[in-house]
């Protein structure tokens, strides 16, 4: 099985056209959601 032949379509979608709007769009959402600059974790204290 060729994992090359099956990826190039998908590729192709994504990078012009109505695909490139797409990943635009969900990139965006995804930035919006998860920034970079979010504060780090912090661990909870579960008292016993």
């Amino acid at each position: 099985m060729d994992l090359a032949a099956l990826l190039e379509p998908v590729l192709a979608f994504f990078r012009e056209g109505v695909g490139k709007a797409i990943f635009d769009a969900l990139t965006f959402v995804y930035k919006l959601l998860y920034p970079a600059n979010a504060e780090a974790a912090k661990p909870v204290v579960i008292p016993k």
